[in-house]
């Protein structure tokens, strides 16, 4: 079935790049996410504590490669779950 609707832009650029890497159409990458999302019970998380440990500084990570990092590790794990 045919449908109009807004698709936030950072999230059409990684379903491309996704369908791309997996050699289906966007819209297969869409209905799988679709899915999943529904199939999915709505969690309701209660607020928890954040512990936090010093370090030596210098060693963490700079915001640009934690994204790049999150980034990386997200691409994988949906890239595994749609297969």
């Amino acid at each position: 079935m045919r449908t109009t609707m807004s698709i936030d832009d950072d999230l059409l650029v990684a379903a491309k790049r996704r369908a791309a890497a997996l050699g289906v159409s966007i819209s297969e990458v869409l209905n799988r996410a679709l899915r999943r999302g529904l199939d999915e019970p709505d969690r309701i998380h209660p607020p928890g504590r954040t512990i936090t440990f010093g370090g030596a500084p210098g060693t963490g990570l700079s915001d640009a490669e934690l994204r790049a990092w999150t980034i990386r590790l997200d691409d994988e794990y949906f890239t595994k779950k749609l297969q």
